[in-house]
């Protein structure tokens, strides 16, 4: 086997789904991934897995000297709400992390990296849908440390001829979330509430939008990204381009788990720091690079979720 991908998180949700589509695809996967959010049910019984902490730069070495061809770095603390309860462990593995694998493929003359960035690199966004090219300002510690890592891309890039794209991931969803980490994952958070019976504590109005993107789209897009040479050292949005409102999205979660519209026990509260109020994510570039489109509306992507978790 010729074909050789290192994916970072792929223990996690995002990186668990990539991990399998590539090893349908042929390629002989390594997973990387510590375990602190991410589980072991998601890493494929296919791929070779190493239990480690991409902020220590040391662990790295113990990864296996594979021919390989590109990484996937998907490995992150992905919460805007956990990032202001640990500013410090945010910035060790979304910042040094991200630093400490780009230093790996310089030493390992690895020459290809896809990244999964996030909307939340935006901040408040004043232009619907949004635009990769708009002024960022970032109101999390969470997106400091992304959009701080999208210019290491771009430094190393220019230094070392890495050539990267960069996914800046809407609110991604469906089955193999993180039930158990109600900090992380809009979906799974309100789906944690209803599979355990106990009241829906919402943080922020229900009249808030999200775009949602199924996490089967996600991963296509990575794909049709992995050679696409149109794609290089390029930054691309990843929505669904349609967006739901906070209620919308969550009659559709009770009443899929058979609840009657408005019979589920809810609770607002105030929203989370830098949390915006509307996101619909401007998927033109990805569209007319990549020849992608989503292929999962809302309304169908969190009927077929609730299917597997049931």
């Amino acid at each position: 086997m010729d074909k050789y991908a290192l994916v970072t998180g792929g223990g996690g949700f995002v990186g668990g789904a990539l991990s399998s589509r590539l090893i349908s695809e042929g390629y002989h996967v390594t997973i990387v991934d510590d375990l602190s959010n991410g589980k072991q049910e998601n890493i494929p019984a296919e791929a070779e897995f190493h239990k480690l902490d991409i902020s220590d730069s040391s662990s790295l070495d113990s990864i296996p000297q594979y021919p390989y061809k590109i990484v996937f770095h998907v490995a992150a603390q992905a919460s805007n709400a956990i990032s202001w309860q640990d500013p410090t462990r945010d910035l060790m593995v979304n910042q040094l992390g991200t630093y400490n694998i780009l230093e790996f493929c310089v030493k390992r003359g690895i020459a290809r990296i896809i990244f999964t960035s996030s909307m939340s690199t935006y901040g408040l966004p004043g232009i619907l849908p949004t635009p990769e090219s708009i002024e960022m300002k970032p109101d999390t510690f969470y997106a400091v440390h992304k959009l701080a890592s999208e210019h290491y891309f771009r430094i190393f890039s220019k230094e070392h001829g890495i050539d990267y794209t960069i996914f800046r991931l809407y609110t991604t969803y469906g089955h193999g979330q993180n039930l158990d980490n109600i900090n992380q994952g809009l979906l799974s958070i309100y789906l944690s509430y209803i599979v355990n019976k106990k009241p829906l504590i919402v943080k922020g109005s229900k009249n808030r939008t999200r775009d949602i993107i199924h996490v089967n789209d996600v991963v296509e897009a990575i794909i049709l990204s992995l050679s696409n040479d149109i794609s290089f050292n390029k930054i691309y949005n990843l929505g669904s381009g349609q967006h739901l409102t906070i209620e919308e999205i969550i009659e559709l979660l009770t009443t899929g788990m058979g609840y009657e519209p408005g019979e589920y026990p809810v609770k607002y509260e105030d929203s989370t720091q830098g949390d915006p109020f509307d996101t619909l994510a401007d998927i033109s570039a990805v569209m007319q690079d990549l020849g992608w489109k989503p292929t999962i509306s809302p309304h169908e992507g969190i009927r077929i979720t609730l299917e597997a978790f049931q």
